[in-house]
């Protein structure tokens, strides 16, 4: 795998990728992306609020881009996938893999695209509103209606709100616009949601009900992204439709650490649900659905990771996928000590031989490269808004705040 990264990078360059050519994504609220994983195309003017593929084709912000990728030029909204490949993480890339993917699947895609600048949309990554019943550390109003709710009801002092967006919507996909998108299934390959909570969502539901009626399901592969706390097990067999049907589980900890960063979640419930899923797809023999773990890693779950590990096992999923928090800041991988990151590493470096975590090894990477221009107080300040508007406390729930305070008072080693 490595040698097929090296070897698009020498053929296609440091910026080149497919998905601007041939998918739409948005946000919650509507708004332009490149994929789940770029930043926000900022601009007021381009939103997908109703005919998504003509914006998507026409507009002169996304032509931009595009050619500023086909020139060799970097672009600014793609830093998570230039952080993933700089730090040697390149099987961590979306921009790598869904690239090589795509030439798989339909080769002469790339020549096509360079020398013709052409569009075809193979995959919609598609939020359909923010509603959700968690709030969780590291989401904010543009994602959470639950975190709307809880900014209204308690205004965020204005220091803090560089880091916890004051003002936010809820915001929900206009359904005359699925017929646009069932109308694309013939020509579709991927489908990814999340959300707000996909299974919460009206819009969610009834597109993927419709579209596993039709002829189309069985050449598509679909990917959802759920918190895990709502019981999902009656769609399993909507789910068997498609070709291929990922269900990632967002955890990110287990107990008290799980219950802080996934707040209001209740750790027992979510494995319940997470292990009943499992054990039904298997008793049902559908091998076409595969259940992974998807932890979003920051500086409160560092130390939680090998118990993720343990728990992806124990409770039989097929995969796991760990992901890089980028944002808010004061939650940055970067403002760990060396010594919790290297205790970590060593305590995670067992697993990485286990093809199930074979993307262990590249995030092993993002730990000790990752860097942070904020401190271990901004940390402490984010905290203190959460822990006083939902009087719970960091300290007693996340076990490493205490191992890196005592390393910042100078009691543990750095």
């Amino acid at each position: 795998m490595a040698r097929d990264h090296k070897k698009f990078i020498q053929e296609h360059g440091d910026y080149f990728c497919v998905l601007p050519f041939t998918e739409i994504c948005n946000t919650a609220q509507g708004q332009a992306k490149l994929c789940c994983y770029s930043d926000n195309v900022n601009d007021d003017s381009l939103n997908y609020t109703d005919n998504l593929v003509d914006t998507w084709k026409t507009s002169p912000q996304l032509n931009d881009i595009r050619q500023r990728m086909l020139d060799g030029k970097p672009i600014k909204e793609c830093r998570r996938c230039y952080q993933y490949e700089k730090s040697g993480a390149h099987s961590m890339s979306k921009r790598i893999n869904h690239s090589i993917f795509l030439e798989e699947q339909f080769p002469g895609s790339i020549q096509q695209i360079k020398e013709n600048k052409k569009l075809t949309l193979r995959s919609l990554d598609i939020k359909f509103g923010n509603k959700c019943n968690l709030a969780c550390i590291m989401c904010d109003v543009g994602s959470s209606s639950l975190h709307v709710k809880e900014k209204n009801n308690n205004p965020v002092p204005q220091e803090l709100q560089q880091w916890i967006p004051a003002q936010g919507k809820d915001n929900t996909f206009d359904k005359q616009n699925l017929e646009e998108l069932l109308a694309q299934a013939p020509n579709l390959m991927r489908l990814k949601f999340t959300g707000g909570e996909p299974t919460l969502l009206d819009g969610f539901k009834e597109f993927i009900e419709r579209l596993s009626q039709t002829e189309h399901a069985k050449h598509i592969d679909v990917m959802i992204v759920t918190n895990g706390t709502t019981d999902v097990t009656k769609w399993i067999d909507t789910f068997s439709k498609f070709r291929l049907f990922e269900i990632n589980w967002s955890t990110d900890g287990v107990g008290s650490a799980f219950e802080y960063i996934r707040w209001p979640g209740k750790w027992e419930k979510t494995r319940e649900i997470q292990t009943k899923f499992n054990r039904i797809v298997r008793e049902k023999g559908y091998t076409n659905i595969v259940s992974i773990l998807t932890s979003a890693i920051q500086l409160l779950n560092l130390d939680q990771l090998p118990s993720l590990l343990d728990y992806c096992k124990d409770a039989q999923f097929d995969w796991f996928s760990p992901v890089l928090v980028m944002w808010p800041e004061p939650l940055h991988l970067g403002i760990a000590p060396k010594h919790i990151r290297q205790t970590v590493i060593d305590q995670c470096t067992p697993y990485i031989d286990n093809k199930m975590f074979s993307e262990v090894n590249s995030f092993i990477k993002l730990i000790e490269t990752s860097k942070s221009h904020l401190t271990w107080q901004d940390t402490k300040k984010f905290l203190k808004y959460y822990d006083d508007v939902r009087n719970m406390s960091a300290k007693d729930m996340c076990p490493i705040y205490n191992v890196i305070e005592d390393t910042v008072q100078g009691v543990a080693p750095l």
